[in-house]
């Protein structure tokens, strides 16, 4: 049924598969698997209570917390939004694969294929670098024990945990029981992050590269043949004539491409439809993390191990972000570039005929075609720098308030 998409993202589907997201799969597998997702990550969440309740007189445990509960809420809604919106994934994978059976020229379909191959690169390196900060996030607290073994001393050094914990239990006796507790709900949290953002990553190129045809395409049609009748020529008419046929023929070629574009903004609606509501949380709660762990090494600046651990983060959470938003941009720019490249064309040229249609499509391409948080906020670089400098200017106050008590 989807034999465009399982060949061109067959990793993409695999991911999907494993942790119950993929829409084609049984619902039974894959509530089983979301749900038993979800309920060991907010699982976490009575244990952050219980600690923020114990600890409220102590402000930077506070803030640790904080970043803490709004972290494990990032994890939860990467892995609830492909379950709530089941139905729009489905549609979205069907409409990759019928515009494989659509844009069937040479050109378009080396278009597409090479949108695929992008696809699949970037999923590769974002898996790849992902796990790379889960790895050092995980192993760096792991330290004291492996010094314990390099170089032991007369008493075992202090346990560490990936977050910080107070369990109401003996932490050292079960130091093992709670790390691979904890560390199992961080890779469960990375885990469903790549698999979501991969898909939304392929999603996006792939609208892109449709935009990218079709403006080609445009282009091409308008600047193909030039109408140009003399009248004043009468034995001309032969030529008149093949002009007449030419000129059907091309108008035909720029009915079908409208077609396609249309075909391509449905697909963008659909998918600004199945991401505006996880967008917009998203949006927020990456601010609302990067401001407090900011805000959190602030207090730490001695302890150097906990810095490059909440660097990492900090690094992960803003180039989550810019994924984000930056795939906004482009899709926007490109849905704007089928406007460029049509007015760039020698549409003066063209019969009246086909110049109806010219300003059709010059009017619906003016506006932009892009992504929203929530319908509300539109997902481009100005919304990150804007997300980037807010949390800058938290971070300096805060600076300048603990330079000011010091």
């Amino acid at each position: 049924m989807l034999e465009h998409f399982e060949r061109e993202y067959s990793v993409n589907k695999k991911y999907l598969y494993w942790l119950g997201a993929w829409p084609y799969q049984s619902k039974l597998s894959s509530n089983l698997i979301t749900i038993s997702f979800l309920v060991y990550e907010m699982s976490f969440y009575p244990l952050q209570i219980s600690m923020l309740y114990d600890c409220w007189n102590d402000p930077e445990l506070v803030f640790e917390l904080c970043f803490q509960y709004i972290s494990l809420t990032v994890f939860i809604v990467k892995i609830f939004n492909p379950i709530w919106n089941r139905e729009k994934l489905k549609r979205i994978c069907i409409l990759m694969n019928d515009h494989w059976n659509i844009f069937t020229s040479k050109l378009d379909v080396q278009t597409l294929k090479d949108s695929s191959n992008t696809s699949r690169k970037l999923t590769f390196m974002y898996t790849t670098w992902i796990s790379i900060f889960a790895v050092f996030y995980l192993i760096i607290p792991l330290t004291p024990v492996f010094l314990d073994i390099i170089n032991p001393l007369n008493e075992t050094r202090p346990r560490l945990f990936p977050i910080t914990v107070k369990f109401r239990i003996d932490e050292e006796k079960y130091y093992a029981q709670l790390y691979f507790y904890i560390g199992n709900m961080i890779l469960i949290g990375v885990s469903n992050a790549i698999a979501s953002d991969s898909m939304y990553l392929v999603s996006i190129i792939h609208a892109c590269s449709l935009f990218s045809t079709i403006s080609r395409q445009l282009e091409e049609i308008v600047t193909k043949l030039p109408v140009k009748k003399d009248t004043r020529r009468i034995e001309c008419c032969i030529q008149t004539k093949l002009e007449f046929e030419n000129e059907q023929m091309i108008y035909q070629e720029y009915i079908k491409c409208l077609k396609k574009y249309q075909l391509a903004l449905e697909f963008v609606d659909m998918l600004n439809s199945a991401y505006e509501m996880s967008s917009l949380f998203l949006l927020l709660l990456y601010g609302a993390t990067a401001t407090f762990i900011a805000i959190q090494i602030l207090n730490i600046l001695d302890r150097f191990g906990n810095v490059l651990r909440y660097m990492f983060v900090v690094v992960a959470m803003l180039v989550q972000l810019i994924i984000l938003c930056y795939s906004g941009q482009k899709l926007r720019d490109e849905s704007q570039n089928v406007f460029h490249r049509a007015y760039a064309a020698q549409w003066y040229n063209c019969s009246p005929q086909l110049k109806s249609l010219l300003i059709v499509t010059l009017y619906r391409s003016s506006v932009p075609c892009g992504l929203t948080a929530g319908s509300m906020i539109p997902l481009s670089i100005e919304t990150y720098g804007f997300v980037v400098r807010t949390i800058l200017s938290y971070f300096m106050t805060f600076l300048s308030l603990k330079e000011a008590i010091s």
